[in-house]
């Protein structure tokens, strides 16, 4: 029998109140406790405080938004502290249990993100997808996950499917700044398998699907104009041609010796 982790012994001490109330008060000053520590004693304040909140979640399963509520926090620390099988129960439950929805996509988000740094690709691509279908879900975390889809098809090798995905985001995402993602994705996935021509061309589509707003002396304008100023697919596009020009380079000065 494996022997119980840091948390596990954590979470037996944790003490028991009469009240999902005063069970909520302690993890939440547990949870204060955090800030207040030392980075050498920051991991051990963490765990106590997934702990406290994983016990609001266990004895109080009933309260759901409650229960939910303490759950999605619980997992945050546990995340942190990289106790991933813990996390994921806690994330879990918030999705079948908790009846907002928009803390549900955020579990589901979450979950995916654990599964895909554990490159458990599969699965992270299959909470993606349907997350990215959940008509319960916000329209910005649907959004997100599409583009995920498209990122985490990229790291699995299918570069259609991500090429796919990745163009439907640039397209139907309802926020701008999902598109200009979207985009940013798409274009560097070209890069990636050296089609400077088809980012080039990805780039140029971007700049002028966002054209109007780029023009706005708005907030959003603003922002917008920001964010395609910072597309990563643009010094990776430069240097990409860069490489190329000096193999072309290289290339015909070998032929004329």
């Amino acid at each position: 029998c494996a022997s119980p982790s840091d948390f596990e012994r954590e979470l037996a001490s944790v003490p028991q109140y009469a009240t999902s109330a005063e069970q909520w008060q302690h993890a939440l000053a547990l949870a204060a406790h955090i800030r207040e520590s030392r980075a050498v004693a920051q991991p051990a304040a963490r765990r106590a405080a997934a702990a406290a909140w994983v016990a609001v979640r266990a004895r109080f399963p009933l309260e759901r938004a409650l229960a939910s509520e303490a759950a999605f926090r619980a997992a945050e620390q546990l995340r942190i502290l990289e106790e991933d099988s813990a996390a994921l129960r806690e994330l879990e439950f918030v999705r079948h249990e908790s009846p907002d929805a928009d803390l549900r996509s955020k579990a589901a988000l979450e979950a995916a993100h654990i599964e895909r740094r554990r490159r458990n690709g599969e699965r992270a691509l299959d909470l993606y997808l349907a997350l990215s279908a959940d008509s319960s879900a916000p329209p910005r975390r649907r959004d997100e996950a599409a583009l995920w889809v498209g990122k985490t098809y990229a790291q699995l090798g299918r570069f259609a499917d991500a090429e796919r995905w990745l163009r439907r985001a640039s397209e139907r995402a309802s926020h701008a700044l999902d598109r200009v993602r979207a985009f940013d994705e798409w274009c560097a996935l070209y890069v990636g398998i050296d089609d400077l021509e088809a980012a080039a061309g990805v780039l140029s589509t971007c700049r002028a699907s966002l054209a109007p707003l780029v023009l706005e002396e708005t907030r959003l304008g603003e922002v917008v104009r920001d964010a395609l100023d910072s597309m990563r697919c643009i010094p990776l596009l430069e240097r990409a041609v860069a490489r190329r020009r000096e193999r072309a380079a290289a290339s015909a000065l070998s032929t004329r010796r």
